[in-house]
């Protein structure tokens, strides 16, 4: 039997693996967390001055999920519409853990804009976007790499090539015509040029009010290198610093026994911490907290509205509260993944709806890991 006719769900509501499309990311629960980056990015919109903000919880508490959710296009349109602006370009990468990790940061941004799609928007301010770049940068080949980004008359392949470092000598010469001599570098181009490009994006909030780049695992920043650490930190800060205005960059950092709040400055130089303007934490949730999260998540899921009183279906609320309180003070995620294999194997089993005695029978498949 299928969940719609056992558990009227679409599906399993406490899946682990990411949702194939952006309509199947939802926000359940949690309304606290959710108002504060609605506000941030509210202010983002309307406010021009750029802002670092630290998200900060365990492992599994939901940060990367909030990427997810305020990255779609929706849900950045709702927000744009309150705050009577243009939508902002968004952009997701996670840290990168490589040898070289300004390249691969650099490359990351890179790969997230669609050229071709960003030339079309801008064609008609082609003009004065040039004449923008003129007074905004004082790099002259910085300058003409950034007019070269927007130039429909190159040949975007081409050009990407260029971008990534792997131009031949005939696209070389074709682009040295646009006054582009020579490659770019790591340690002086990369953070400039992002910088120019991101500036340009919100050119007179014509096409994009501001750019939210929102940056995942940065806890890995750990197992770099002092010297790659130091050089993520400054790369970091010099994109801040050279875009004052329309920058909004979001850090996912993870706690853990190892690494608590006070062992910040160890990994985030006194430099970008003082550039932190709020921190967002998310705690490990309590009982409430979790139900009304559970009921939401449901309820998105539900093919046929069910009555008040069945607002946890296929569970109940008396053994919610016992698997909560055999889980103990855990994460978001091992909730969801405690609740998740107790539907799938309930589904296996054709069992519905979802008693006391079938969960003490299937405990071990459940939470044996807390045994």
């Amino acid at each position: 039997m299928s969940y719609q006719e056992l558990f009227n769900l679409k599906s399993n509501p406490f899946r682990l693996t990411p949702a194939i499309s952006s309509q199947e990311i939802i926000w359940a629960g949690f309304p606290i967390i959710k108002d504060k980056f609605h506000s941030r990015i509210k202010r983002a919109i309307k406010v021009p001055n750029s802002s670092l903000i630290l998200n900060w919880g365990e492992y599994g508490s939901g940060k990367t999920h909030a990427a997810r959710y305020f990255g779609k296009e929706s849900v950045l349109a709702e927000i744009s519409v309150e705050a009577g602006e243009k939508i902002p370009y968004f952009i997701f990468v996670t840290l990168p853990k490589g040898k070289s990790p300004i390249e691969d940061f650099y490359t990351n941004i890179v790969d997230k804009l669609d050229i071709a799609n960003l030339r079309a928007s801008f064609d008609l301010l082609n003009t004065e976007l040039n004449n923008y770049i003129d007074l905004i940068g004082d790099n002259v080949f910085i300058k003409n790499v950034a007019k070269a980004f927007f130039n429909n008359d190159i040949e975007e392949n081409l050009f990407r090539r260029y971008l990534y470092g792997s131009a031949n000598a005939a696209d070389n010469r074709a682009l040295s015509n646009h006054g582009i001599q020579r490659v770019l570098n790591a340690d002086t181009d990369y953070s400039k040029l992002l910088s120019v490009i991101f500036s340009c994006l919100t050119y007179k909030g014509s096409v994009y009010s501001s750019v939210i780049l929102w940056i995942d695992e940065f806890e890995d920043i750990a197992i770099l290198t002092k010297v790659n650490g130091d050089k993520t930190n400054s790369f970091l800060r010099e994109l801040l610093d050279n875009t004052p205005n329309n920058l909004l960059i979001f850090l996912n950092l993870t706690q853990s026994a190892l690494f608590n709040i006070e062992d910040l400055g160890e990994y985030i130089s006194e430099a970008l911490k003082s550039r932190i303007k709020d921190r967002i934490n998310f705690e490990l949730p309590k009982e409430p907290e979790i139900l009304k999260y559970v009921s939401e998540l449901l309820k998105a899921y539900i093919i046929d509205d069910l009555t008040e009183s069945d607002i946890y279906f296929p569970f109940n609320e008396a053994l919610l509260s016992q698997i909560l309180k055999d889980l103990g003070n855990v994460s978001l995620r091992s909730i969801n993944e405690a609740l998740g294999t107790l539907v799938d194997l309930a589904e296996s089993d054709r069992k519905t709806p979802i008693d006391f005695e079938y969960y003490t029978a299937n405990k071990t498949d459940v939470i044996g890991w807390k045994n």
